[in-house]
């Protein structure tokens, strides 16, 4: 082997590690900020809980926004966004509200609510942050589009409903993850719940609607 391609596998090496040792240190954290129900992260804290230094800590994540932007970005990664593009294709709004909701109560009852965290903490959600957090709102925005379609609701209405919907899935997420609730029911329940109550809404829109004829 020449020197040459030794040291560039000495560089993967070095770079495996490095990385390695970076997703340790966000399991850790992930664990931390979901007990204290949020950030900011004590970096004490975190090196204690990981058994490394305090200068590692900063060495990885010098900020709490760097740290938050990581555990964001390694959140979203657990996301199955082929599943959740055709659960958005669904041609019923009710079955595509159903498996939409399916989707984020798994990575709730699996990992906790840190996403729900990581996307409403101001510290997070600016600068990159502020930007992967569009990107991944922009991929809900077909079903925000059905929404808007099926209750002809303008969009940032239709944002209000999507995000009182998705607290379904949330809670009964929450339930599972922390070993109060059978998985498979709370997942029949969210589901019926989500689906059950973009109905009700759609029936009252209609209501409405011909109310409003009847006044006419």
């Amino acid at each position: 082997m020449s020197e040459g391609a030794g040291a560039g596998c000495g560089t993967r090496a070095t770079r495996a590690t490095r990385d390695e040792r970076q997703a340790d240190l966000l399991v850790h954290a992930a664990a931390l900020v979901l007990e204290q129900g949020g950030l900011p992260l004590s970096f004490d804290r975190l090196a204690k809980a990981a058994g490394v230094s305090k200068a590692l800590i900063y060495h990885h994540f010098p900020t709490q926004g760097a740290l938050g932007l990581a555990l964001l970005a390694d959140e979203l990664e657990t996301i199955d966004w082929p599943a959740l593009a055709a659960a958005l294709a669904h041609p019923d709004a009710g079955g595509a509200a159903r498996a939409c909701a399916a989707i984020y109560f798994d990575v709730v009852a699996t990992r906790g609510p840190l996403l729900h965290l990581l996307l409403t903490d101001p510290v997070v959600v600016q600068g990159a942050g502020q930007a992967i957090a569009v990107r991944a709102a922009f991929r809900l925005r077909a079903f925000t589009r059905r929404i808007v379609g099926t209750l002809r609701l303008s969009p940032r209405e239709a944002n209000v409903v999507l995000h009182l919907l998705m607290t379904y899935p949330e809670e009964a997420g929450r339930k599972v993850f922390r070993g109060e609730a059978n998985r498979a029911l709370a997942r029949a329940l969210c589901g019926d719940a989500v689906a059950g109550g973009l109905a009700a809404l759609s029936g009252a829109r209609d209501d409405d609607a011909m109310l409003g004829a009847e006044l006419l």
